[in-house]
């Protein structure tokens, strides 16, 4: 038997409690969800918004939970359950205490809507610190967010000199305060109001609050100024001097000409918030048509591979699972659902043949139209193809349609599952995507039956 020496046992139990306390303490407290498991997030990065698992409990018989969480630096942090989003911010090494007193549950209806927004809540926070982070924040967006109302009630969009009055009485309301993250949070707060009331130019903004300024990659109200002036600063910079050697640059995947030709900016020189910039919009534009699908990519892999930026590494890599798993010739995200019958269903469920996968509601104009046409289009190709659709509706509303209309391919139950509507990225019901015999996606997305996709058909081998 070992026996530990009474100094390394003295040294053990001092990194362990050392350990300990560099934890935070989150204690929550919340009476309507007893018995209910709660999960908290953070966002990954602010261009994806990847959520990432900080902590689960289980609330008890008392209404509370305690968990301990480690950060390095300040995050916004949420929950979100059924029709609530509740947020707050969590400093490192530090006890808190947050309040979750409201509870809303989804109708019916609200269950099987996969558009639905969330209603955002902060959440009442008090600390053992001698100063309450989260008061500090959520004073500093409630006024902001009463000056925009402001110039909105009172129809004074193009009236400078009440949005220049609003803008001083706003910055005559921040307390200044020894927190670097507080007052930066209030100085980007303070030029999105700036943006938004149109006080100043692109050019006095960006030079103002971005040209030689640290890049805040995990502070909300800096970034949110950097997407809203950012968006697509790529395509508009298509249309400048040297716009058609840029396109080409970026049609090519060609990083080092695009750094070199926006380096040529005063705004851009700065090789880390550049790479930035090219990731915001690489993310943005993927889906758009405006520049090649597999440039972009190589683009973003080319930033995942050369940067020495830890906080750009991990955009990038985000950005390129993200699309990778809709990109023609990668294999899409895979589920597991129930079908009417009550079995089991995965991807993995339809290999060796094709696989039309659309997402629906029955109750969408649209997507019955479909229907119609996929009647036909599964009789002629049924020994070829699987049809099947994921369907966003109650069991009843889809077992009652699939009898009325005499149906026969396969539907599958949403059943509230909303990550893969956003795994999938559907925006509009209906949407398509074409799988081949091993799993991988031919077209992404694909056309509908109404477009070309029976030629396509057509041509896909037995």
């Amino acid at each position: 038997m070992t026996v530990m020496k009474p100094f390394l046992f003295s040294v053990c139990l001092l990194i362990s409690v050392l350990t300990v306390r560099s934890q935070t303490h989150i204690r929550i407290s919340a009476p309507k969800y007893k018995g209910d498991v709660l999960t908290l997030y953070r966002y990954d990065n602010y261009i994806t918004k990847k959520e990432k698992k900080l902590a689960e409990c289980e609330i008890d018989s008392t209404g509370n939970a305690s968990v301990f969480i480690d950060i390095d630096d300040i995050q916004y942090v949420f929950m979100h359950y059924e029709k609530l989003i509740y947020y707050f911010f969590v400093e490192p090494n530090s006890d808190i205490t947050v309040r979750f007193s409201e509870k809303e549950l989804f109708n019916e209806k609200e269950k099987l809507n996969p558009f639905f927004e969330p209603l955002y809540m902060a959440a009442n926070v008090t600390t053992t610190n001698t100063y309450n982070i989260n008061e500090m924040l959520m004073n500093i967006d409630g006024k902001s967010d009463d000056a925009i109302v402001t110039v909105a009630k009172n129809k004074k969009e193009n009236d400078r000199h009440f949005k220049d009055s609003l803008l001083t009485v706003f910055r005559n309301s921040l307390i200044d305060g020894n927190n670097e993250f507080v007052n930066s949070y209030a100085k980007y707060r303070t030029a999105l109001l700036e943006y938004l009331f149109k006080l100043k130019s692109l050019k006095d903004l960006q030079s103002e609050y971005f040209v030689d300024k640290p890049v805040l990659y995990q502070n909300p109200a800096y970034c949110e100024l950097f997407n809203h002036i950012n968006e697509k600063y790529l395509l508009h910079r298509t249309q400048q001097a040297q716009g058609n050697a840029f396109r080409q640059a970026i049609n090519k995947g060609n990083l080092t000409e695009i750094r070199k030709i926006l380096s040529q900016n005063e705004y851009l020189q700065n090789k880390d918030f550049c790479d930035f910039l090219i990731l915001q919009n690489a993310c943005n534009e993927f889906y758009d048509s405006n520049f090649s699908r597999s440039a972009l990519l190589e683009i973003v892999n080319s930033i995942a591979n050369e940067t020495t930026n830890s906080n750009n590494k991990i955009i990038a890599e985000d950005i390129r699972n993200a699309i990778v798993s809709l990109l023609a010739g990668y294999s899409p995200p895979d589920f597991e659902l129930t079908d009417i019958q009550g079995n089991k269903k995965s991807l993995q469920s339809f290999l060796g043949k094709y696989v039309y996968l659309g997402f629906f509601s029955v109750n969408s104009y649209g997507c019955i139209q479909d229907f119609y046409l996929m009647k036909q289009l599964s009789k002629k190709f049924g020994e070829k193809i699987h049809f099947v659709s994921i369907c966003t509706d109650s069991k009843d509303d889809i077992e009652n349609f699939i009898k009325t209309e005499q149906i026969n391919w396969t539907f599958l139950l949403c059943n509230n599952n909303k990550d893969i509507i956003r795994q999938y990225d559907v925006r509009t019901f209906p949407t398509y995507y074409l799988i081949d015999k091993n799993g991988k996606l031919l077209k992404s997305p694909a056309p509908s039956p109404s477009e070309d996709i029976y030629q396509i058909f057509e041509k896909l081998d037995n």
